[in-house]
């Protein structure tokens, strides 16, 4: 499984140019854009159509992410989810340059995550009534 993210693109509600603006982030999103944004800044597209490409379909590293965008599922809908993914960073940084063991630096992203989410819990405890009051 992968998680979508990295950049979005959007448009401000009152925006004077909001058709103009639609229609630069319909060319973005084009197969052709996200290809040559590829080749200049190394930035993986996000449409399946880019990856019959074949820069990419003869990319063996590539084709990892290739199999990954295939099951990408939208990152979590809560607050803390931007500590959480900061976390998830360090601990794989962590753990690639050899500063921490592989399960070491998984407990210490669990720890993390646990201690980042604590706060939801007690408030979700507390709304359902279950802190003995």
């Amino acid at each position: 499984m992968s998680l979508a993210g990295g950049a979005s693109l959007a448009l401000a509600r009152r925006s004077p140019h909001a058709d103009a603006a639609w229609r630069f982030v319909e060319y973005l999103a084009e197969p052709a854009q996200q290809l040559a944004l590829y080749r200049l800044a190394g930035d993986l597209p996000a449409r399946s159509e880019a990856w019959d490409d074949p820069h990419l379909r003869d990319d063996r590293r590539a084709q990892a992410f290739a199999i990954q965008l295939q099951h990408v599922r939208s990152t979590p809908k809560i607050p803390e989810w931007e500590r959480i993914a900061s976390a998830v960073g360090e601990h794989v940084e962590a753990a690639i340059r050899g500063r921490a063991a592989l399960d070491d630096a998984l407990a210490a992203l669990d720890a993390d995550v646990d201690a980042i989410l604590e706060k939801r819990r007690w408030i979700l405890e507390r709304a359902e009534g279950r802190d003995g009051r």
